[in-house]
């Protein structure tokens, strides 16, 4: 059932359903990106408002080209996802890549928290 609905959120995210994504959180939902600074969603969003924030400062400064899931793994209350990302830099014209894993724990049918982890292309993009 968890991976169905983090499934369910992957579909969302690549048709630009962020309303959607912020209906399956939990009203205190932490999303914590370990990313370097330069990235303008790095660090830590508690709750639906804030983690709007984080989509919307995502949207803002990259244009996702590409964003296949590569592995859907769940072990209790938590899902790992793996895959890649491909994306343009808004700001600069680059285009960028990186490998990523997000790590989704989920109560109630709702994500309690979203953990992400991407490569150094990600940030090197930025520079």
């Amino acid at each position: 059932v968890n991976t169905e609905q983090v499934k369910t959120i992957f579909d969302a995210f690549a048709r630009g359903d962020v309303a959607f994504i912020l209906g399956q959180l939990a009203d205190d939902a932490r999303f914590v990106s370990h990313l370097d600074p330069i990235v303008p969603w790095a660090g830590n969003f508690v709750g639906k408002d804030n983690v709007a924030r984080y989509f919307q400062a995502l949207g803002g400064s990259v244009e996702v080209l590409d964003h296949p899931v590569n592995a859907v793994v769940a072990q209790g209350d938590n899902v790992v996802a793996m895959g890649d990302v491909s994306f343009r830099v808004r700001a600069t014209g680059k285009a960028g890549s990186s490998a990523w894993v997000y790590i989704f724990n989920l109560a109630n049918g709702e994500v309690r928290s979203f953990t992400q982890f991407n490569d150094q292309g990600l940030a090197e993009a930025f520079r």
